[in-house]
């Protein structure tokens, strides 16, 4: 058996570990992937890349390139309410199209809030992107169609024990760290002894016990499509209910729809089930379909065991409602990425790893109860029988629940959970006695009160403020200069950070400040108008020492 040695092992490759490993060998940190499947998901999954999620893979370097997959720049990506996508639109909620977002100025363009709006692609595109960018870093070493079979955790290591799929050959792996992004039925989570708490499914509505989810494929669907053109299609109707998601613009998509009930993947029909979603005689192939539970909104009791830690669906699942599964556990690899270089470059203090689940945890319970109050919202809606009834009958009834049906627009609007974490009370975070905005799951408002994002700012209206951060801690100076004990003690220590000025008045408005701290994580660590008394004790509580 061979022997590897590497200071990190990732288990799982889906974007959580792929990220993860981009964290690491952006910042020289050797680590090595293994993954199960020999290929990244052939099946849609999570449509939509979150604002901080493309703002992660915009400091990765890979932006534009996710850009180019999922829907076409100019196809709108409205949300329709209809009977079927031959019948009649109940509702519609507006949303710009890939282009309107990345290149007009507005509340849909890349404002003061963000450089990267929102992007819809599905993960079944975007999972391959992000492994061909992951391969080109020469400190990842991605090892696909290779399991971990057992691990034991030891005082100052973890022994790991991997396996070729097809071979059989097996390796010893010897890691300082190991890190479970290995899914809902994580091997890593199940032997660490962390159970589920939260939202079970009830099985009682929609969105709430067994579904099925369909690859469809349907060119002619626009063909027959009773509205003008949108992305996100939810069919209401006596016969059933679906939720349709456009992936390719060319009549590729994911349909999402209720396990009938007693039956199971193999009674299954999803040309018949589509079919009647669409209201149409049109051909219709089905690529592929699974099942899968929905209603849940769960949360591990731990992230972390020593040496050993979790991040994305291992510690938390959610139901697609809002988009929240893998952005959040995205945003968990960005968290703990950093920390974990830390630790093996030595700078990094010794309580510097436990701040990982003090700081996540919260979020996960945070993201994944947001999202399961909005499926509860779904599955309670009530609509009329009589919705395809023609005339007068039809047309009043349809109108009636258009109202009803426009509640739901927070789900897609959910700027909050995007950009609003905070990691208030943290250890790390020196807060300056100030109070950050009040939370909010639709709205979000910029603040430099430390433990938040960094609020975003185009400099000269033209360059993001992000683009100045470094991979390490970054100092910004926002007034006359300041900060050399902070910078001295820095380089003294081998912590990594850089300086960033912006001189320009709106910045120095938005921080407050004349100084302020960004985290490897782009969050507020600390603020002020002159640096701190004692270096040395400042740096001892921002790196966990």
């Amino acid at each position: 058996m061979t022997e590897i040695r590497t200071p990190v092992l990732i288990v799982g490759g889906g974007p959580v570990g792929l990220i993860l490993s981009m964290e690491l060998a952006s910042r020289g940190v050797k680590c090595l992937l293994v993954n199960e499947r020999e290929t990244t998901t052939t099946h849609p999954k999570g449509s939509s890349l979150n604002s901080r999620t493309m703002e992660t893979v915009r400091r990765l370097g890979f932006a534009p390139a996710l850009r180019k997959t999922g829907v076409p720049p100019d196809h709108p990506t409205d949300v329709i309410y209809a009977t079927r996508f031959a019948g009649h639109e109940l509702a519609r909620i507006k949303m710009p199209t890939g282009r309107e977002k990345t290149e007009n100025p507005g509340p849909w363009g890349p404002t003061l809030l963000t450089p990267e709006p929102m992007h819809r692609s599905n993960q079944f595109y975007f999972e391959a992107v992000f492994k061909t960018h992951a391969e080109q870093f020469g400190a990842a070493d991605l090892r696909f169609g290779c399991r971990l079979v057992k691990f034991t955790q030891l005082a100052d290591h973890v022994e790991a024990e991997i396996e070729d799929v097809k071979t059989g050959a097996r390796s010893q792996v010897i890691a300082d760290y190991m890190v479970g992004c290995d899914g809902g039925q994580s091997m890593v989570r199940r032997q660490l002894g962390f159970s589920y708490q939260g939202r079970s499914s009830s099985g009682k509505n929609f969105y709430d016990g067994d579904m099925i989810s369909a690859f469809m494929r349907a060119p002619k669907v626009y063909d027959i499509l009773g509205m003008p053109i949108g992305w996100h299609y939810l069919t209401i109707n006596n016969d059933l209910r679906t939720d349709c998601i456009t992936l390719d613009g060319k009549g590729d998509f994911l349909m999402l729809a209720e396990m009938p009930k007693g039956k199971t993947l193999a009674d299954i029909d999803a040309v018949a089930m589509f079919r009647n979603a669409v209201g149409a005689d049109i051909p219709i192939e089905a690529v592929s379909v699974q099942d899968w539970v929905a209603g849940l909104a769960l949360v591990t009791d731990g992230y972390q065991d020593r040496r050993v830690f979790l991040a994305g669906d291992a510690v938390h699942l959610f139901t697609p409602s809002g988009g929240f599964g893998f952005n959040t556990g995205i945003d968990d690899a960005v968290n703990l990425g950093w920390k974990l270089a830390a630790a093996v470059q030595g700078w990094g203090g010794a309580n510097l790893l436990t701040s990982y689940e003090a700081e996540r945890r919260p979020i996960g319970i945070r993201n994944t109860n947001e999202s399961g109050r909005l499926a509860g919202q779904i599955g309670d809606l009530q609509y009329p029988k009589n919705m395809e009834a023609a005339g007068q009958v039809g047309e009043k009834a349809r109108a009636g629940f258009k109202d009803e049906l426009m509640k739901f627009t927070e789900e897609f609007a959910s700027l909050g959970i995007q950009l609003g974490a905070r990691y208030d009370g943290s250890a790390l975070i020196a807060g300056d006695g100030t109070a950050p905005p009040p939370d909010s799951a639709v709205d979000y408002i910029p603040s430099a009160c430390p433990g938040g994002r960094a609020p975003h700012y185009w400099i000269e209206d033209r360059h993001s403020l992000y683009d100045t951060f470094g991979p390490g801690f970054t100092l910004l100076r926002l007034g006359a200069g300041g900060g050399e004990a902070l910078l001295s003690e820095a380089g003294r220590r081998g912590i990594p950070i850089q300086v960033a000025e912006v001189p320009e008045d709106g910045a120095r408005d938005l921080y407050e400040r004349d100084l302020a701290l960004i985290r490897p994580d782009q969050h507020v660590a600390w603020r002020g108008d002159a640096e701190p008394d004692d270096a040395a004790a400042f740096w001892d509580r921002v790196t966990g020492s």
